[in-house]
C-alpha cells in the first residue's frame, strides 16, 4: 500500500486516539517504509526513576481497563513496582505477553471516575497516580471523565499527599483552530473538555503545598500497529507550548507516564509537555512550521528518560506562540 500523507494519517492517528478507535495508521503509513523499519521494538530495563519511589507506595493507574492504562499497569508490573489497577468494574485483563502473576504487586480495585469519594480512598497511600481514563459510552462523557474526573482527582491527590500526579492528555488541546482539535473536538466537544480539565488541575496544585506536583502529557496520534513497540526514550521528542504533534505508540507512552510518576525531578513538576517520535514531528498548525527548524520552541531528547525530561519547564515558564 502507497504511504498515505504525513499530515493525514497524523490527523487521522489523532482522532482516533481521543476517541477510542483503531485507525490502523501505523508509522510505516506516516513515515514510508525505510524509516518504520529502522525501529526495532525493545523492552526496557531498569527504570530510570524507579529508585524515587518507596517499595511499599504503589502507584496507581485509574482507567486501566484501558488500552493505554492497561500498558501503564503492565509496566509497572515488568519494573516490580507495586501498582493498583483501577477500573469502573474492578476487573483487570492483562495485555497480551504481559506476565500478571505476581499478585504481591499487582491490585485490582473497582474506582468511577465520576466518584470524588472512591478517588479520595484509591489514591491514598500511593507515590503516584496516572489519570488515563477518557470519555467512552460505558464509562461516561467527557466533561465527566476528560474534565470533572481529572479535576477530582487532582484534588484527591493533593488531600492525600500525593507527590506525583500524570494526567495523560492530547496534543492540540490548546489550539482550536488546529485541524486536529476541529475534527476531534466534535465527539461530545472532547477537546475542550480536556483543556478544561488541565486548568482545573492547574487552579488545584496552585494552592497546593509543596511536595506534591502535577505534570500533564499530551501525546501525539495513537498509533495502532500489530505490535506495540516500545521504542523507548531516544526515539522520542518532548516539547511544549502546544506548537508540534507527531505520533506515538501506546506503549511508549505508557512508559513515559509511569517514569514521570516516579519521578522526583524538579523539572516535571506542574509542567505540561508533548511527546511523539521525533521522526513524525509536525507543527499543529500550518503557521507554526518555521518553528520546526528554528530555536524559539525547544525540542528535547534523550537516551534515557532523565535526558529526555530535563529541559521541561514549569507551565508559566516558557515561550508558549499565540
Amino acid at each position: 500500500m502507497a504511504a498515505l500523507p504525513a499530515f493525514l494519517c497524523l490527523l487521522l492517528a489523532i482522532i482516533g486516539a481521543v476517541n477510542g478507535l483503531s485507525i490502523g495508521v501505523g508509522r510505516r503509513d506516516v513515515l514510508g517504509s525505510g524509516a518504520a523499519a529502522a525501529g526495532a521494538g525493545i523492552l526496557l530495563g531498569k527504570s530510570d526513576a524507579a529508585s524515587a519511589a518507596s517499595p511499599g507506595r504503589p502507584l496507581a493507574v485509574i482507567g486501566a481497563g484501558g488500552r493505554t492504562g492497561a500498558l501503564c499497569v503492565a509496566s509497572c508490573l515488568r519494573r516490580g513496582i507495586p501498582v493498583r489497577a483501577l477500573t469502573r468494574s474492578g476487573e483487570w485483563q492483562n495485555p497480551a505477553g504481559v506476565d500478571a502473576s505476581n499478585s504481591k504487586l499487582l491490585a485490582v480495585q473497582a474506582c468511577d471516575a465520576k466518584d470524588p469519594s472512591a478517588l479520595m480512598a484509591v489514591t491514598a497511600g500511593c507515590a503516584g497516580v496516572i489519570y488515563a481514563a477518557s470519555a467512552s459510552k460505558k464509562g461516561g462523557k467527557a466533561k465527566e471523565i476528560d474534565n470533572y474526573g481529572v479535576v477530582s482527582t487532582a484534588r484527591a491527590c493533593v488531600a492525600n499527599d500525593v507527590p506525583r500526579y500524570v494526567v495523560i492528555s492530547s496534543t492540540a488541546v490548546t489550539r482550536p483552530q488546529s485541524l486536529g482539535y476541529k475534527f476531534t473536538n466534535v465527539y461530545q466537544n472532547i477537546m475542550a473538555e480536556k483543556r478544561r480539565g488541565e486548568l482545573g488541575v492547574m487552579d488545584v496544585y496552585g494552592e497546593a503545598k509543596k511536595g506534591s506536583s502535577y505534570t500533564v502529557i499530551r501525546p501525539g496520534g495513537l498509533e495502532e500497529p500489530k505490535l506495540n513497540e516500545v521504542l523507548g526514550p531516544s526515539s522520542l521528542e518532548v516539547s511544549q507550548g502546544d506548537v508540534f504533534a507527531g505520533i506515538v505508540s501506546r506503549a511508549d507512552l505508557a512508559e513515559a507516564a509511569v517514569e514521570a510518576a516516579l519521578s522526583r525531578s524538579g523539572s516535571l513538576a506542574n509542567a505540561s509537555f508533548e511527546l511523539y517520535y521525533t521522526d513524525s514531528a509536525q507543527p499543529c498548525e500550518g503557521r507554526f512550521k518555521a518553528f520546526l527548524d528554528g530555536g524559539a520552541v525547544s525540542r528535547w531528547h534523550g537516551h534515557t528518560y532523565n535526558a529526555l525530561f530535563a529541559g521541561v519547564r514549569s507551565d508559566g515558564d516558557y515561550f508558549v506562540p499565540s
